[in-house]
């Protein structure tokens, strides 16, 4: 469902960084999309660098979420693994991709968690996540998320 997000005024305002601190969703299918890596069907990574690679991530996100009829807009959180992250620059990196993805207005709440690795060591970023779909959204009609 398409999410309704929220920005207390007591919480930072996240919505410059890409990410949104609530979204509420009316019912619906839940739908967890596992993992993603850059790894394409060919089991291959052509994505180079973490930008690259996130950016792959993300079209295997909305791929899945397209097999289930979704679109990026019923995405409510996304959680992202990030081999010896950085703070800072790879953040401000993060943030802008996620930008360009999602825009400002109404973005999916999202977490940035620095992990020791990811299954196979070429891998830059693993992105996971939740989304709630309409029960009779089986054409997955487009709903207005950058891509």
């Amino acid at each position: 469902m398409p999410r309704k997000t929220l920005q207390p005024q007591e919480l930072f305002s996240s919505r410059p960084w890409g990410f949104s601190q609530v979204a509420v969703s009316p019912p619906g299918k839940i739908v967890n999309i596992a993992g993603q890596v850059a790894w394409d069907s060919n089991h291959e990574v052509t994505a180079v660098g973490r930008e690259a690679q996130l950016r792959q991530a993300l079209k295997h996100v909305f791929i899945a979420l397209e097999a289930v009829g979704g679109t990026p807009d019923d995405i409510q959180i996304l959680r992202l693994y990030l081999p010896n992250f950085e703070s800072g620059p790879e953040a401000d990196l993060i943030g802008r991709v996620l930008v360009e993805t999602f825009g400002t207005e109404n973005p999916p709440p999202s977490s940035w968690i620095g992990v020791q690795a990811l299954a196979q060591p070429e891998y830059l970023v693993e992105v996971e996540a939740m989304a709630v779909v309409p029960e009779d959204n089986s054409a997955g009609q487009k709903r207005g998320v950058r891509r």
